[in-house]
């Protein structure tokens, strides 16, 4: 089955994921940008999302967010303060957003990985591992991103 990609802006797509979450529905689609390496790459890997519910966001979870206006971020809760979200790009070695609950959109279920038809389910043993894992390594995020990237010109994903 042949696929065919089309380029939106954020502006004219996360509103109708809104929508979609809202509705209950489900959303899949190709990730872009390099904020959430090393698990997830640019262009090449897929996220499934869905809606909280009667959920509470919690630590480790990857969210959709709104952290300005118009300006969107797939990236993890770090830190909760009350209302208060702190999010982190896995593929940040610092820097960090801020939103509240209204401005989660919707929470990564899955991800589909190197083009496999099997997902990754955030709810497995091995996500919440990797998840643990890589916030506990923050302090040396800098140092194993630059392995990783230099990993990546000797052999290319």
């Amino acid at each position: 089955m042949q696929h065919h990609i089309i380029e939106v802006t954020n502006a004219a797509f996360i509103p109708h994921v809104r929508n979609l979450i809202e509705e209950g529905r489900t959303v899949r689609f190709r990730a872009m940008g390099w904020s959430m390496r090393p698990m997830i790459e640019h262009a090449r890997d897929e996220v499934l999302l869905g809606g909280y519910g009667e959920e509470i966001p919690q630590r480790y979870d990857v969210v959709l967010a709104e952290v300005g206006k118009g300006h969107y971020v797939l990236h993890r809760i770090m830190q909760i303060d009350g209302d208060h979200y702190t999010l982190q790009g896995d593929g940040n070695a610092c820097g960090v957003e801020h939103c509240t609950r209204t401005d989660i959109i919707a929470k990564a279920i899955a991800f589909y990985r190197k083009g496999k038809a099997e997902p990754l389910y955030t709810n497995s043993r091995t996500w919440r591992y990797y998840s643990r894992t890589w916030v506990a390594l923050l302090p040396m995020r800098r140092i194993l991103l630059a392995l990783y990237r230099r990993w990546l010109r000797l052999f290319p994903a």
